[in-house]
């Protein structure tokens, strides 16, 4: 039942993605049964031209405490009616006064008119909050409605959050040197760029970039450069910095070593006080051994790239503490997720679900459950540094060649499971083909773990040689329909969209991509990642994008993950961000897996809350009001290189 309502699940599919339904099963071998089909590649269209050159571009970051700025200070003009003055511009000869009572016009020095029309040629509302001009003689009215555009022509506009106003109660206005424009409202500051084919809209609120959210007047320095703001929580700036992608890449791989390593993982901090980044510790967390491997890939590829030392040197640091945690349970195999020493332990607020071991030397506790997360890191670390570092140095190649022996080893020893210390599977740890194949309470995991499993034998048989990985490989790719399932590990509709799965998901195809050459398996495998990638197009997501490039550059949106690499905040700080409220968004009428909110699209991720590609971007609320927890820059610094090693792009 479950196999026939997924058939027509995906019948449904190729539909909608404008497919034609073919039957490919005469080009597979009988022993690659496929009872679960996509949709046919079609034309790929023309070559892209790679790589791509990714010039330098502007970030907003929020500044120093700002007590006062120029241009802030009241104007001294007198409204014609007596009401408080909210903004003045002077345009072609003529001065323009912005009051709670309307738009008034006229020669300077001379008795001003009241504007005849509110809503329809004229200003939305009839209380008007700010006035600016531009060089092109356009005229730029804040109303709480809106904002209104009168242009050289003299004819009138509204655009409000359907032509993409992200909030419509405006509250200031300044227009920089390019004739850009900068909006205070009472929920953020909003930057509009006009004339940019690329991006035109930016919401910038919240913590990350402001003290508060109110914002009563904003001005610019004179190169356009410093927006200052005032608000109820005091006066800030927010500067525009030009940067490149590789001098953002090199600013995080900075602060991994200088506050994201423990015992040679790569973690999150925490602060004491966010404002102070002096006051950092970093906890133990269920997944150290997944960020870490992330890390380890990100600096594989970039030592790669640029034959750095510093890069090989970090991404052995990293390899290393993942041997640790491989062998910290004294069970050959078994991986502990982190570790902890006593002392860190006791001071631990464990919660119920936390199980901690002593390592057999004493020193230092870890902890079980070991998750299919884990795994998923693990292999695609030993896939990356092997290729990159492992294999071109004797003592790197013989430690690692034992480590992925003895983990691949003890699974394939258990059937397939990850087996704990107390002799009972961990909570997430199964591949075998009873579970899989034949217990319909995991037919959501069924394509995921499949995946997860060939990519494990087929990274393990790349780096070994043994024979008996690709074995089993091939096992369960034949006689257990494992290829079949992969054809569906993004399952869809009325399934729940599981962004962790996502990311265990791109995580096990990168390997399997870059080491299965047989055409059969690989026209399939081409069809199954493109199906998955389809589904998180949308996020524009830099990682997910570049592991399908690395098969199917001609169809991967790379403009699009490059868009992403940009809007990926430097400020890795998990500030509250919330969006709920914008007069530009829509909300899904569906709930994400946690039953909160979704929107109908994804924002930009400087608008959101971005932590690491396990989180849902269709969230529009999510973060800490506080900021005291900082990511790492693994999250950004594994696409980029990622990027950069396979060619899609370049920094000019």
């Amino acid at each position: 039942m479950l196999r026939t309502t997924l058939l027509g699940m995906l019948i449904l599919t190729a539909g909608a993605l404008g497919a034609d339904w073919t039957d490919l099963e005469s080009e597979l071998d009988p022993g690659y049964r496929t009872r679960n089909m996509v949709p046919p590649l079609g034309n790929l269209g023309e070559p892209k031209k790679l790589p791509i050159r990714v010039p330098a571009f502007d970030v907003h970051v929020r500044g120093d405490i700002c007590p006062s700025a120029p241009g802030m200070a009241a104007d001294t003009v007198t409204s014609p009616d007596g009401n408080k003055v909210n903004g003045v511009a002077d345009l072609a000869g003529i001065r323009w006064v912005a009051t709670d009572n309307g738009l008034y016009f006229g020669q300077p020095e001379t008795e001003m008119q009241r504007h005849a029309h509110y809503g329809v040629d004229g200003p939305l509302a009839t209380k008007v909050t700010a006035l600016a001009a531009d060089s092109a003689g356009n005229l730029w009215v804040g109303t709480p409605l809106g904002l209104s555009l009168r242009d050289s022509e003299g004819n009138w506009r509204a655009i409000r959050g359907g032509e993409g106003l992200p909030y419509e109660d405006i509250t200031a206005l300044a227009v920089d040197l390019a004739d850009n424009l900068w909006i205070g409202t009472s929920r953020g500051v909003i930057h509009y760029r006009p004339n940019d084919e690329r991006r035109q809209w930016f919401y910038r609120a919240g913590p990350r970039y402001l003290l508060h959210d109110a914002v009563q007047s904003l001005a610019l320095s004179p190169d356009g450069r410093t927006v200052y703001v005032t608000t109820p929580g005091g006066a800030s700036t927010i500067n525009v910095v030009t940067k490149t992608l590789r001098q953002k890449a090199d600013n995080l791989e900075a602060l991994v070593e200088k506050r994201h390593r423990r015992l040679g993982l790569v973690a999150a901090c925490e602060f004491a006080d966010p404002d102070d980044v002096s006051s950092f510790s970093i906890p133990s967390g269920p997944n150290d051994g997944l960020w870490t491997a992330y890390h380890v890939t990100a600096l594989s590829l970039a030592f790669a790239t640029t034959q750095d030392p510093a890069h090989k040197q970090s991404a052995r640091t990293g390899m290393h503490a993942l041997y640790m945690l491989q062998n910290a349970t004294g069970i050959p195999g078994l991986p502990a997720r982190s570790v902890l020493p006593l002392e860190d332990l006791k001071k631990k607020q464990q919660k119920k679900n936390e199980e901690w071991h002593t390592c057999p030397d004493g020193g230092l506790h870890w902890r079980g459950d070991t998750s299919a997360d884990e795994y998923c890191g693990h292999y695609l670390a030993f896939y990356a540094y092997w290729e990159h570092i492992a294999r071109h140095d004797p003592a790197e190649r013989d430690l690692l060649v034992h480590q992925v022996r003895q983990m691949t080893d003890y699974l394939l020893e258990n059937n397939y499971q990850l087996i704990d210390v107390d002799g009972e599977r961990t909570t997430w740890g199964f591949w075998n083909p009873e579970i899989l194949n034949e217990d319909p309470y995991h037919y959501l995991e069924n394509g995921l773990n499949a995946l997860q499993i060939t990519s494990f034998l087929k990274v393990t048989h790349y780096i070994t040689g043994d024979l008996k990985y690709q074995e089993h490989y091939l096992k369960l790719m034949q006689e257990h329909d494992y290829l079949s399932n992969i054809l569906t590990t993004k399952k869809l509709f009325p399934d729940e969209l599981n962004h962790s799965d996502d990311q265990l998901g791109f995580s096990a195809w990168y390997p399997l991509l870059q080491l299965e050459h047989d055409p059969k398996i690989r026209l399939k495998l081409h069809q199954a990642v493109r199906r998955h990638w389809l589904v998180e197009e949308p996020e524009r997501p830099s990682f997910f994008t570049f592991v399908y490039a690395t098969i199917d550059p001609n169809h991967a949106d790379i403009e699009g993950a490059i868009q992403n690499l940009m809007e990926i905040p430097e400020d890795r700080r998990n500030w509250r961000m919330e969006n709920s409220h914008r007069a530009d968004i829509s909300l899904h009428p569906r709930s994400n897996r946690f039953d909160r909110p979704m929107l109908r699209e994804c924002l930009p991720a400087d608008e959101r809350n971005f932590e690491k590609w396990n989180n849902d971007p269709f969230e529009p609320d999510r973060g800490d009001e506080q900021g005291r927890t900082e990511q790492s820059g693994a999250t950004y610094l594994l696409p980029y290189w990622m990027g950069r090693y396979h060619g899609f792009f370049v920094d000019e």
